[in-house]
């Protein structure tokens, strides 16, 4: 059994920090982790943690313990209540190997967390060390040959005020620009993420929007987008395509929301996914008739029905390696062949191709006047797309 030990509360531990007070998102974080038992120490803060934890469904079963229980298993992680610590943080924390001497996890000459056996902390009254419970906790396993361990990397910051706070969720919003760079494309990191950050953080402080709600929204933009692609003059060619990419950069913002407020669930994926589907479809069709009142005698209806049916291969194949084989780029081990390495950076670009990125070429086109290269080059391209992915993807000798 894996049991995290949160310290005392402070009055920095109530600061909010991306829409969460900083203790709740210390114990979600905990959750989140993979510990099976979560106590809080309690003080004078009883009242105000037990109104907080009982608010939310997630927290409901978090101990709130006037002394140190009796705890089980081989290690305890010590968690300070005032410190902003990622998931994944305390997912590697908690699997350190730990021997007899206790750990004291951090970096830069500061500790951070401490991981030990739970007899060492037998016999101390954690809650009545008050305020500087995390200096005194360090201190006796210190004492007990405490051996120090640079802290995995993620965010791990203390935090006493609120600037403290904002300067934690810039780390936190860098962290999910970070994570996300390996299945976004080339331009939605570079571009879309910095504004979706950016929306979503002050989304997450000043609202309670939930994901599926921003989902909703932005498929609401991409909705009208296609209808005024589908008015067919150049000047409402240009405002759909923009009008499309807000609805890209909304996009981004439901799942940057719910990592922010531990609010992730494989329905808002699920969700995620189909409305993005059924956005592309409009725009096409929203195109093709814009394209068809501009030019009556072109070949629109015929690409159109062309370009559905590459789509609806290609959202299959989406649906498939996005939700199905989420990280299916990276499963296996390290690549050693070329050919196994070249399969690795084709499925990795064709990921990134999964994504938006298209959005800025139909801007593009929208600019100069050329909407119709794109259906052409798409109808077509999706099929290629479709088989080259599927292709490489069935590269099984490459090792």
């Amino acid at each position: 059994m894996k049991t995290a030990v949160i310290l005392p509360a402070t009055a920095a531990s109530f600061q909010p920090v991306a829409g969460l007070p900083l203790i709740q998102r210390t114990v979600l974080s905990a959750l989140r982790s993979g510990f099976d038992r979560v106590v809080v120490l309690g003080n004078h803060y009883n009242h105000e943690l037990r109104r907080l934890f009982a608010s939310d469904s997630r927290t409901q079963a978090v101990e709130i313990s006037e002394r140190l229980p009796q705890i089980d298993g081989i290690s305890v992680t010590v968690i300070p209540s005032d410190r902003l610590v990622s998931a994944a943080v305390l997912a590697r924390a908690s699997t350190v190997s730990l021997y007899v001497q206790p750990l004291l996890l951090g970096n830069a000459g500061r500790q951070d967390l401490g991981v030990c056996r739970p007899a060492t902390l037998a016999g101390v009254d954690l809650s009545a060390l008050g305020a500087a419970s995390a200096d005194a906790v360090w201190a006796l396993l210190d004492a007990r040959g405490a051996q120090p361990l640079p802290l995995p990397g993620g965010v791990c910051v203390p935090i006493a005020d609120a600037r403290s706070a904002t300067a934690a969720e810039k780390l936190l919003c860098a962290q999910l620009r970070a994570d996300s760079a390996a299945t976004d494309g080339w331009l939605a990191h570079r571009l879309d993420r910095h504004i979706s950050l950016r929306l979503s953080l002050w989304l997450a402080r000043h609202t309670r929007v939930r994901p599926n709600q921003i989902t909703v929204a932005g498929t609401t933009v991409g909705l009208l987008a296609a209808v005024l692609l589908g008015r067919g003059t150049y000047w409402t060619g240009l405002a759909g395509t923009l009008l499309f990419l807000c609805a890209t950069i909304i996009d981004g913002c439901d799942g940057e929301v719910a990592r922010l407020k531990f609010a992730e669930s494989a329905f808002g994926a699920k969700f995620d996914v189909i409305t993005d589907n059924i956005v592309h479809v409009a725009i096409f069709i929203g195109l093709a008739v814009g394209l068809y009142h501009q030019d009556p005698g072109g070949h629109y209806p015929s690409l159109l029905a062309l370009l559905l049916g590459g789509f609806a291969c290609n959202g299959a194949l989406s649906y498939f390696f996005l939700l199905r084989r989420p990280g299916f780029t990276r499963s296996g081990g390290t690549p050693v062949s070329f050919k196994a390495r070249l399969r690795r950076r084709l499925l990795g670009a064709f990921e990134a191709m999964m994504n938006r990125d298209f959005t800025y070429l139909l801007v593009l086109l929208a600019v100069i006047g050329r909407l119709h290269w794109f259906l052409w080059g798409a109808a077509f391209g999706s099929y290629v797309f479709a088989i080259l992915l599927v292709s490489v993807y069935r590269w099984r000798d490459a090792a």
